[in-house]
């Protein structure tokens, strides 16, 4: 028995959503130190992370999605592509595996401008990968990564300069800035701000089902659910991240709605319902047949 490291099966999973078709690609993980999460005391992250028979350092999910409607084929997020770390990438060959091209997406929708959701928009030679897509992005997350002086000015922003401006540069007169709104028809754009300044997620409306794309309001699920006050040095926001954590949070488990996320783990779609002074999630089951 070889103990080099073996791959799972494609990381691609479908589900209906009215009469829309959702499928989660996989890009990876991304191992992160508890250092840089704070709200709460590290032993008490430790201790939650226990309860899920988790040690060590969280580990993130990365996902993108697919939305098929009758009209578009659309792309959330890209997850970080080829020029970020070891653990990330796997986005084109999952697309492959499910049966996508590159060429066959009119739109990419982006929650926000950060490498593990946007440079996999880009090949290895730091070009396009979807040659037709319109980029859809909040104004207010275009306008701060492409102020130079503005986004210098935030310690949690200057990691991720350098990753902004190979995005904005490659994609140059590609992008669509909006406000919130509809997007495409039956996807509203929906204003988180905090994580970034535009952070934003998607609500897609099929045939009266409802799912919320929440992009990165989570990131480490075992921690940020149970106690939403629990942000990273990485928010550019940390208060306003967790007053929208609570805002989203609040309205999907009350209105009972179908929610998924570029952290949360495979198959990556899941409830909320309110428990004590924070959340539980309930990861939907498997679904063998569509």
């Amino acid at each position: 028995m070889t103990t080099e490291s073996r791959k799972q099966t494609p990381g691609v999973y479908r589900r209906k959503v009215g009469d829309a078709m959702v499928t989660v690609i996989n890009d990876g993980f991304l191992d992160i130190p508890m250092a840089i999460l704070r709200g709460t005391t590290h032993g008490d992250m430790e201790a939650l992370m226990r309860e899920h028979f988790h040690e060590g350092g969280p580990r993130l999910t990365v996902n993108a999605f697919v939305i098929e409607t009758e009209t578009n084929k659309i792309l959330v997020d890209a997850g970080g592509g080829s020029t970020t770390v070891y653990s990330m990438g796997r986005l084109p060959a999952n697309l492959s595996a499910a049966g996508f091209d590159p060429s066959d997406f009119d739109t990419v929708l982006l929650t926000h401008i950060h490498p593990d959701h946007s440079s996999g928009l880009m090949d290895e030679s730091g070009q396009p990968l979807f040659p037709r897509a319109e980029i859809i992005i909040h104004k207010d997350d275009f306008d701060f990564w492409s102020d130079e002086e503005r986004r210098g000015r935030s310690a949690a922003a200057v990691p991720y300069t350098g990753s902004a401006d190979a995005l904005l540069s490659s994609h140059r007169g590609r992008f669509r800035v909006v406000e919130g709104g509809e997007v495409a028809p039956g996807i509203t754009q929906l204003p988180l701000p905090g994580h970034t300044p535009g952070h934003s997620g998607y609500q897609l409306d099929s045939a009266g089902q409802t799912l919320v794309m929440w992009g990165d309001t989570v990131h480490v699920p075992e921690l940020q659910i149970p106690v939403p006050g629990i942000t990273s040095e990485f928010d550019v926001d940390e208060n306003l991240a967790a007053e929208n954590r609570r805002k989203i949070f609040n309205h999907v488990a009350s209105e009972r709605l179908l929610v998924t996320g570029g952290h949360l783990h495979l198959p990556g779609f899941a409830h909320l319902v309110k428990e004590g002074e924070g959340f539980r999630l309930v990861p939907e089951a498997w679904r063998v047949e569509l």
